[in-house]
This record gives structure tokens, C-alpha cells and sequence, in this order.
């Protein structure tokens, strides 16, 4: 009973009760497809799941996009998120609906996240429990989560903010004690996020480092100030490398082709006058303007956008009580303090317009494409200062039952309930299918991709009638020569073709080639060559009866990226092993002594 009671931690179930109204509205049967990314977050499972259904365990490859001419989506953008998604969807759950459960237990998952951060800093006890708590809901309900969630249904983008926390502590962990474990386990969190999404890694990635070389320097402090060795410090920094290392194999599955291949697309697609962070830096005062809207980020120039880019009034006067108090006040939490409040304070610059030089002297950072996605961060470190807030005016121990905090949790959620309510739209048949598509990429041709063969750009193609009446698709013709044409079967990564020609002649698939297509007639395969001035696919095939098919498979970086990423899960899996295995010899050795007769 003893050993259950110190697990059953009621601030977490108090924390995820309090959670539950965060994505509340995501238990409602429509959903919000006006939202900005809403169309193409469902739309990109759909295409995520034809890859699976054709026999790609990890797709690389949409099929629908570009007008039917297809897009290597997958190879530029990490695609754990879906693959979350997914798993729901072959459990018989719609496409939308398996967007929104994910979209759901990331909350979740991202508020225990924070909870755990804080409980480890802060202490097992009920102040540190009292701070995790409200800690932990400044960070489910920061209103960037909820803009994230609700305005622009960005779900990848929510899905990684999920783990900024569990990185931060496993990582912390390591500095702090190290050990095989605990690498791997640090090593499995960052691994996660360079999988989920590629912006936000651009945007967290730098900022852990520098926290970790803080923390580094700490722990040097304190060493030297023990008379200790160097021998722990120069071993804290390299199971961290290592960790940082193993966590890149992970994710070399996805990582090494992005590299290798991100030249074969036309990377203007990416940045296109819309994306340009140029016109996306936030003004100080939309920091703590309560407004909120459904619009976009849509002022260059001034502070007059239509979505909000707060805050939140909560977090930021916890902020405010965690820097005056608690740098003033002894701790041994206050050089961690006056770290987030100093990081905080240089992302909030990083995000307004006094920050361009620095933007424009970061080439790779117009990829992020937004300043203001800085605020996944900011949300971040607001929701740490919460709990140093909380643990710096509490006091210690168990008190009264720490009631404030709890209330200090309820004003949280009321002071955001508020930003919970999206603009619900009913789910239409074809919200969940390819027409959806091309829908789309007729309202908004920029989002249109293109292979750096693509030597005009185009706004439909001859599929496009083909997808709007919701007929079979046709994706093979004739460009030279005679005879007859018929497409068989049109798959997630493949096209399957039966042509009875007269002559020799040229088959055009209505695919953009890329690499890793291959052709094949007969079941032999056969050369194809890239066809202006679209980049499509094109074989020559001799006269008579055969069939023609084409498949996306692997290439040689992301073989080479497979097996790296293959061998780095078997190498967190050993370590993994390993220390269990010692730590269950440990414990049967120490029982034993204890058995011994004197």
C-alpha cells in the first residue's frame, strides 16, 4: 500500500482532469477545417496511408499532389506525426478522427511532460508537486498551443511541442547523473522530435544546446567548488554528445535523404511570398494584447494581424514573480532561473522586427519561415518560470495541502478556456478524400510542389478533370507511337499499366520523377528518362502486349540512412537491456546480503 501511495501523484491526475478541457472541443464530431492548415493536415494522412496501404513501411512518396503528378512529401517533411495518426487509422478510425486523437494525447502528453520536468527540479514533495502542476498547465494551455491547435491546425507542429519537455529533462538527466539509460532515453526523445517536425527542430534544437552547455558550466562550478574531479564533467559532456549522436542515427531514416535529396525539389516552394519570415515578426505589444482572431499573419508591415501572437496573461506575471522573487531569494534553483528568463527574453527579441539582421545573416533560418514560431519556445520557457514562481513563493513541504497552487491551476485554465473554442465545421465526404486535393491546390496554386526538373510552372494538369468527377484514374499515355493504353492500378507509390502498341513507342506516366522510381515491363526492368518540361516520367517500350510499371522505393542515402537508423534503435535497445539486466543483478546481490544469517 506504502509502495502504491508514493506512485499515485494527484496533482498528475489533477493536472491531466485540468488538461481535458484544453481539447475538449476536439470530442465534437465536426472539426475545423477553416482553420489554416486544417485542409492539409487530413489530406496529408490520406496520402500517408495509400503509401502504407501499397507496401511502404516508411513512405517517402504522395501521390496526389502537384495536380496528381505526385510530390516526395515525405523526404522533406518528418512524418512521425502521421505515422501516430496512422496507426488509429488501421484500427478502423477515420482520417480526421485519428488526427484529432493524436492531436488530444499530445496535450497530454506534452503537460506530463512539464509536470515531470518540474517535479524532478523542484522536488517529490507537495510544493514541488504544486509547482509541476501549474507549471505544467501554462504549458497545455499557453495560447500559442491552443493558436496552434485551433487557429492554424498545424498537427505535426503541436505533436513535437509535446516533447520540448521531455527532452529538456532527459538530457538534464543525463548532465546531472548519466548512466546507459538514461542516454538512451534522451537519445529516443530527441530522436522523436527531429522525426515529428523539421521547423520546429530548427527553432528548439539550438536553444537546448545552449541550455545544455549552461548546465554543463554549473555542474563545473559546483565540482570545482567541491574539490571534486574533472573526470564527472568530462563524462557528463560526453554521454550528452553521445546521447545528441545516437539521437541523429534514429532519425537518419529521414535525416540523411532530407540532405541528400532536398536539391531534387524546387526549394522556392518552401519560401515562397507568403512564407517569408520578412513579413512575420511581432510587434512587442501583440506579446500581451489579449486580442484573438481566426485570421493570419497577414500585416508586413505593423501590428494589425489576424491571429494572436499573446502571450497569455497568466504566464507572463508568474514570469515577472519568478524573476523578481526568485533571483532575489537564496536557491539552488536561481542560476536556472535567471537562465529562462535571460532565454526568454532573447527569443522574444529574436521574434521582432530589431531582429532581421540576425535572421538575414542565417541563411538556413528563412526554412522556419516564420519569426513567430519562436513562440513554441517562449511557451516553453514561460511554462518553467510558472513553476519557479511557484516553487520560489510556496515555501516547502507539505503545508496546508498547497491549496494556492491549486487554484492558481483553476485561474489558469479559466484565464485560456476562452481560446478552446474553434470554428467547427461539419466533416463532408469530401473532406477526407483526393478531391480535397485538388480543391485546395486550385484556391491556393503557390502550395503547388515541383521537382527541380519542373521547367514551367502549372496550375492543372490532365488529371485534374479525372479527380473532380471522382473517376479512375488515368495516369498513363502516349507520347510517341501507337496503339492502346490502360492504366491498371494506381497505388500510394506505384502505377501499373497495360499497353498493346503498334510500333515502338514512348509510355508518359503523369508522375514527376524523382529519385528512387523505378520502371520496369514485363517485370524486367527497364530505363526511363525525365520528360520536359513537367519532369515526368517516360519509358520507351518495344511494340505488342505488356505490361509497364513504376514503383518508389529506396536509394542509396536512404538505404544508407535506413540501416544507420536501424542499428541506433537496436544500440538504445542494448543499452536499454544492459541496464536493466545490471541493475536486476544489483538488487538480487543486495537482497541476498540482507538474507545472509550472522
Amino acid at each position: 500500500m506504502t509502495r502504491l501511495r508514493n506512485h499515485f501523484d494527484r496533482e498528475l491526475i489533477l493536472l491531466l482532469i485540468f488538461s481535458i478541457f484544453a481539447v475538449a472541443a476536439l470530442l465534437s464530431p465536426g472539426f475545423f477545417f477553416r482553420a489554416h492548415d486544417a485542409d492539409h493536415t487530413v489530406f496529408y494522412l490520406i496520402e500517408f496511408d495509400a503509401s502504407i496501404r501499397d507496401g511502404i513501411l516508411w513512405p517517402r512518396w504522395s501521390p496526389d499532389h502537384a495536380m496528381g503528378y505526385g510530390y516526395p512529401f515525405w523526404v522533406v517533411y518528418a512524418p512521425l506525426a502521421y505515422f501516430a495518426a496512422e496507426v488509429f487509422h488501421l484500427l478502423g478510425v477515420g482520417f480526421t478522427a485519428s488526427i484529432k486523437i493524436v492531436m488530444a494525447l499530445s496535450a497530454l502528453f506534452g503537460g506530463w511532460g512539464m509536470y515531470a520536468l518540474l517535479r524532478r527540479w523542484w522536488g517529490r514533495n507537495g510544493i514541488g508537486r504544486g509547482a509541476a502542476l501549474v507549471g505544467g498547465l501554462v504549458y497545455v494551455y499557453a495560447p500559442y498551443h491552443l493558436l496552434t491547435l485551433y487557429v492554424r491546425a498545424a498537427f505535426a507542429e503541436y505533436v513535437a511541442m509535446a516533447w520540448f519537455p521531455w527532452v529538456i529533462l532527459a538530457f538534464d538527466d543525463v548532465v546531472e547523473w548519466g548512466g546507459l539509460r538514461r542516454i538512451a532515453l534522451a537519445a529516443l526523445a530527441l530522436g522523436a522530435l527531429f522525426l515529428t517536425h523539421s521547423a520546429t527542430l530548427m527553432v528548439f534544437t539550438p536553444l537546448l544546446a545552449i541550455y545544455l552547455l549552461f548546465a554543463l558550466v554549473r555542474k563545473t562550478i559546483r565540482q570545482r567548488r567541491e574539490q571534486e574531479s574533472w573526470r564527472q564533467v568530462i563524462g557528463s559532456f560526453a554521454q550528452v554528445v553521445a546521447a545528441g549522436l545516437l539521437a541523429i542515427g534514429l532519425a537518419a531514416i529521414f535525416l540523411l535523404p532530407l540532405a541528400a535529396e532536398q536539391g531534387a525539389v524546387q526549394q522556392k516552394d518552401w519560401v515562397a511570398e507568403n512564407y517569408l519570415y520578412q513579413k512575420h515578426f511581432v510587434w512587442p505589444n501583440q506579446f500581451v494584447d489579449p486580442f484573438w482572431g481566426f485570421g493570419f499573419s497577414d500585416d508586413p508591415t505593423g501590428p494589425n494581424d489576424g491571429m494572436s501572437f499573446q502571450l497569455g496573461i497568466v504566464g507572463v506575471v508568474l514570469a515577472l514573480v519568478a524573476a523578481v522573487v526568485g533571483l532575489r531569494r537564496a536557491s539552488h534553483r536561481r542560476g536556472q532561473t535567471a537562465f529562462f528568463v535571460v532565454a526568454l527574453l532573447a527569443v522574444l527579441l529574436l521574434m521582432m522586427p530589431l531582429a532581421r539582421p540576425v535572421w538575414d545573416a542565417f541563411g538556413p533560418a528563412a526554412l522556419i519561415q516564420f519569426p513567430w514560431r519562436l513562440l513554441s519556445t517562449a511557451s516553453l520557457f514561460l511554462a518553467i518560470l510558472a513553476g519557479a514562481a511557484v516553487g520560489n513563493t510556496l515555501g516547502t513541504g507539505e503545508g496546508s495541502q498547497f491549496p494556492a497552487a491549486h487554484v492558481l491551476g483553476l485561474v489558469v485554465v479559466l484565464a485560456s478556456l476562452a481560446f478552446t473554442v474553434p470554428q467547427y465545421t461539419d466533416i463532408q465526404p469530401i473532406d477526407e478524400s483526393v478531391q480535397s486535393i485538388m480543391r485546395f491546390e486550385l484556391a491556393y496554386p503557390d502550395m503547388i510542389g515541383h521537382t527541380a526538373a519542373v521547367q514551367e510552372p502549372f496550375t492543372e494538369s490532365p488529371l485534374l478533370p479525372q479527380y473532380l468527377a471522382g473517376e479512375p484514374l488515368q495516369k498513363v499515355a502516349l507520347i510517341a507511337g501507337s496503339g492502346e493504353v490502360e492504366t491498371l492500378r494506381t497505388g500510394g507509390s506505384s502505377v501499373d499499366a497495360r499497353v498493346n502498341l503498334d510500333s515502338p513507342s514512348t509510355v508518359l506516366f503523369y508522375t514527376y520523377d524523382f529519385p528512387g522510381w523505378r520502371a520496369t515491363v514485363d517485370g524486367q526492368p527497364a530505363a526511363h528518362r525525365t520528360e520536359p518540361p513537367y519532369g515526368l516520367i517516360a519509358v520507351d517500350v518495344p511494340a505488342g502486349d505488356h505490361r509497364v510499371s513504376i514503383r518508389h522505393g529506396g536509394t542509396p542515402d536512404r538505404d544508407a540512412g535506413t540501416w544507420i537508423s536501424v542499428v541506433s534503435l537496436a544500440l538504445v535497445a542494448g543499452l536499454l537491456i544492459f541496464d536493466w539486466s545490471r541493475t536486476r543483478r544489483k538488487v538480487a546481490k543486495a537482497d541476498g546480503s540482507r538474507s545472509r544469517p550472522t
